[in-house]
């Protein structure tokens, strides 16, 4: 008896030491960071208002781990929120690290791997909800990549409908001014019973219409879309406080994944930035690919 307290005392031991250790890393980490970014916010007669770590992971090379942070600064009077990247191993900081045999980067690691409240049976498009496999597309409308590649991924999904299930989120770009609105106008298609929508609205290309990255006529851009879908929706459904909310939500979850590009692909809850392990996939499994 006397034995087995002993040993479970030694294993706590064990663990509060390492937790110990790791908060002692955390925490210098952090205070490099925030020394870091004051020098430099300081030469811009700026200041810090906050930096806190929202990701640490494990590289699984050598010990290496990396370290997101969310930057809030106020620079000339701007605020400005932001993330940043630094790695460390043993006492070491660097702000970049390289894989010298893919010659990439690890920043292209430094993503969080997505939770369950990802694969919610409201955004599949495709695919079968029980399959082993997941594949999470962020998107917008009007974005040129996005209206080439994006068809072609839901169609092999469509194609291999047992062994992956897609799950769709609106990602509308700023830079597209008129792109929140067609993707509103898509949520609100699909609960019409408009069938496909998500896939249909990037088979049609917008900017064949107007100029996607100056058009600022939200109207234009519904007109085309009621014309192009049979629909009827209007302006004040657009606006309307249950579809603003639905597409924060979406942003939300972009952001909440560091998403800040489109089309950006997860697989299996981790992100691709080659877009094609899923394509890989399917072609080890016999699917098929268009």
């Amino acid at each position: 008896m006397m034995r087995s307290l002993t040993l479970k005392s030694l294993m706590i031991l064990s663990l509060l030491s390492s937790s110990i250790v790791a908060n002692t890393i955390d925490d210098e980490v952090l205070k490099y960071e925030k020394q870091r970014i004051k020098r430099a916010v300081s030469k811009a007669n700026g200041k810090i208002n906050e930096i806190n770590i929202v990701l640490k992971k494990d590289l699984k090379k050598d010990g290496w781990y990396g370290y997101v942070f969310n930057l809030d600064i106020t620079v000339n009077g701007k605020s400005i929120q932001q993330k940043d990247t630094l790695f460390a191993k043993d006492g070491l900081i660097s702000p970049e690290l390289i894989n010298t045999k893919t010659k990439r980067s690890f920043k292209d690691m430094m993503y969080p791997t997505l939770d369950k409240k990802y694969f919610s049976k409201e955004h599949l498009i495709a695919g079968n909800p029980d399959a082993k496999h997941t594949l999470v597309l962020f998107s917008d409308p009007l974005c040129p990549i996005c209206t080439d590649e994006v068809p072609f991924i839901i169609e092999n999904i469509m194609k291999n409908p047992k062994n992956i299930a897609l799950y769709y989120y609106h990602m509308p770009l700023d830079m597209h001014p008129t792109a929140k609105t067609l993707s509103i106008a898509s949520m609100i298609a699909k609960e019409q019973g408009v069938k496909d929508i998500d896939y249909k609205v990037y088979t049609k290309d917008f900017s064949n219409f107007y100029d996607a990255y100056k058009e600022t006529d939200n109207n234009k851009a519904l007109k085309y879309f009621n014309k192009t879908y049979n629909t009827n929706i209007t302006m004040k459904q657009i606006n309307s406080n249950k579809w603003t909310k639905k597409i924060k939500k979406d942003l939300q979850m972009a952001e909440d994944a560091f998403v800040n590009g489109t089309p950006t692909l997860f697989f299996d809850g981790e992100i691709d930035k080659s877009r094609m392990k899923y394509e890989a996939f399917l072609k080890q499994n016999n699917g098929e690919i268009k």
